[in-house]
């Protein structure tokens, strides 16, 4: 019984540890507050946005897809190719929290190989409904 107990615990200390691990560096997220405020503003260096899954649209958003896609990765790839690497990417999907999303890691990653330095993920910690679209932040019409 001591045995199965401790086999439980370890378990629970394991699963829960694993769990809290963050998977973005703060340098790696752009917050919802901040994305809106640039797509709001009159600046002309605002970011490349990329709906990288099956929800709305942010505006000025290309949808691409799935991000866990072969076809869904190419055209991420061929829609950045002539961009600058220095120029600022959103990344998002929104259809669970970004810490857990599928379709946002690989994204990412592609854009990190291709050469992108200021690579964004969107900071939504539950989706797109709650952290964005209930807060009024602009989406496509």
């Amino acid at each position: 019984m001591k045995i199965i107990s401790a086999l439980a615990l370890f378990l629970t200390l394991s699963i829960n540890s694993f769990a809290q691990t963050p998977i973005w560096k703060p340098e790696q997220i752009m917050s919802t507050k901040e994305l809106a405020d640039k797509i709001n503003s009159n600046a002309k260096d605002k970011p490349l946005i990329f709906n990288m899954g099956p929800m709305e649209n942010i505006k000025t958003a290309t949808a691409i897809g799935r991000g866990t896609s072969v076809t869904g990765i190419e055209k991420l790839k061929s829609s950045v190719a002539w961009e600058n690497k220095n120029r600022t990417i959103v990344v998002y999907c929104g259809c669970c929290s970004f810490a857990s999303c599928p379709n946002i890691k690989p994204a990412y990653d592609a854009l990190i190989s291709a050469g992108f330095k200021n690579t964004k993920v969107l900071d939504l910690p539950v989706g797109i409904k709650p952290d964005w679209v209930a807060k009024g932040y602009p989406m496509e019409e």
